[in-house]
């Protein structure tokens, strides 16, 4: 039998080995740096990657396990992170021109928890500009590559992280999601993103998009690592006044009861819908309880998911944007402009259908354990594909991106992203579970299930293979 290679292995067998010193954090090391020297012009995942300080990192923490001492649940692992999280020891530039490449000597608070329990920063990743762009085309460093297929995109805002994860580079990465940038990108390259409860995570060092939008989520190739990386990751921190925990036990009884969304705002093509289909039926034979739910406005929500994202995006960067608007790229400046002219009664208004929205999922959410819906109508796009046909409808491939994964950043709500199948030509297609406030466990345990008695989220793609 063929022994899968290091840099193929998920968390939790990883740590399982690491702990019992069948590998050593070095070996891994090593073998997930050959992995990212093999796909690096291919793909273009990373922005900043220290080969020296990985190894060295590695090999101060196998030191430490031989001496007895182990730093946490994460001791070796080796975690991608998101340019726009601050890192003592990496730039931090949200792969745009507009910021200087220093470091700045801290850590973003979940950045900090990843090295507390033991993991490696294996580098930055690449990303869409300032996290402002669904297709990861439009950064400093370049756009990043599917790695099913590198004429498609990753995806975005955090491509990178996710294309390395896909292309076996890492095991787990940190992103960021203010309108599906975690789960958008995890759907196109056929790996698992989380958004979190908005308030789960700190958020503390991490460059904003959107105040009352983003999130930061951690990306793995299965359900259950990701919730090995939620428990670290997760807690308050006073140096961000949104974070708390909500302790309360997730009501359920029974079979898992599964509201599938459809109706206006819902939409997807043929295979995408196929697949999906496909995917209901594993949680039928599993017991769930499947009933379909139309929710009244939810087309319009994501006008009013715009309005706000566009407002608080152009407040934050109005000192740039007075003294580097020509420093941004095309896309980003143009929206960053667009929002300077939002009216504050409009802001306000959105921000009212806003609570009416939340109030309509907490209470469709307390009949059912979570919400069903295809993650995005469509596989990953052709890079420079602009415009894209879904059923009868033409739309924006930047729409096509965000047309649902939306709702969990309005709603503040969790919600998991993974693979449920294939589209005809071979790209990933994905499913999204969407919970009840601090239900993540709930959502990934459901996952969990589904992956349990498929085999989407193993598959890897051709340069792998």
């Amino acid at each position: 039998m063929t022994e899968v290679p290091l840099n193929e292995l998920e968390v939790g067998d990883l740590v399982r080995r690491l702990h019992h010193r069948d590998i050593t954090a070095v070996a891994l090391a090593e073998a997930c740096l050959a992995a990212s020297a093999r796909v690096r012009d291919t793909i273009n995942a990373h922005v900043a990657l220290d080969e020296g300080k990985v190894i060295a990192e590695a090999r101060a923490l196998d030191d430490m396990r031989a001496g007895g001492v182990v730093a946490g649940p994460l001791h070796g692992i080796p975690v991608a992170v998101k340019d726009n999280f601050w890192t003592r020891d990496y730039p931090t530039t949200a792969c745009s021109r507009v910021l200087a490449v220093a470091p700045v000597g801290i850590d973003a608070t979940v950045v900090g928890r990843l090295r507390a329990a033991g993991a490696i920063v294996f580098g930055k990743t690449n990303m869409h500009e300032w996290a402002y762009g669904a297709t990861n085309t439009s950064s400093a460093f370049g756009p990043v590559h599917n790695p099913w297929n590198p004429g498609h995109i990753s995806g975005g805002s955090s491509g990178g992280s996710a294309a390395a994860l896909a292309a076996r580079v890492v095991p787990a990465a940190l992103g960021s999601d203010t309108g599906g940038s975690v789960r958008i990108p995890a759907a196109a390259c056929g790996v698992c993103g989380l958004k979190p409860t908005y308030g789960r995570l700190s958020r503390f060092g991490v460059l904003p998009l959107s105040f009352s939008l983003d999130v930061a989520g951690p990306m793995a190739r299965s359900a259950r690592d990701l919730e090995i990386l939620l428990d670290v990751l997760s807690g308050e921190d006073p140096k961000d006044p949104t974070t708390r925990v909500d302790r309360r036990a997730a009501a359920r009884s029974g079979n898992p009861r599964l509201a599938v969304l459809r109706g206006e705002g819902i939409l997807c093509d043929e295979d995408v819908g196929h697949a999906f289909e496909n995917a209901l039926g594993v949680f039928r034979e599993a017991g769930c309880t499947i009933t379909e739910i139309e929710v009244p406005g939810l087309e319009r929500g994501f006008g009013i998911w715009k309005v706000i994202m566009l407002a608080e995006a152009s407040a934050w960067h109005a000192r740039y944007l007075e003294t580097h608007v020509d420093s941004y790229g095309e896309d980003v400046r143009i929206q960053l402009q667009a929002g300077q002219h939002i009216a504050a009664v409009d802001y306000l208004k959105a921000q009212q259908f806003r609570t009416h929205l939340v109030a309509r999922f907490r209470e469709l959410l307390e009949h059912h354990d979570a919400a069903c819906m295809p993650t995005l109508p469509v596989a990953a796009p052709a890079i420079g594909e602009t415009d894209l046909t879904v059923g009868t409808r033409r739309i924006s491939a930047q729409d096509a991106m965000t047309v649902m994964p939306w709702i969990a950043n309005l709603t503040g709500l969790p919600a998991v992203s993974i693979p449920s199948g294939r589209n005809s030509a071979g790209l990933p297609v994905a499913l999204t579970l969407m919970g009840r406030p601090f239900g993540e466990e709930t959502i990934l345990d459901m996952a969990g299930a589904f992956q349990s008695v498929t085999g989407w989220h193993t598959l890897k793609p051709d340069m792998v293979a």
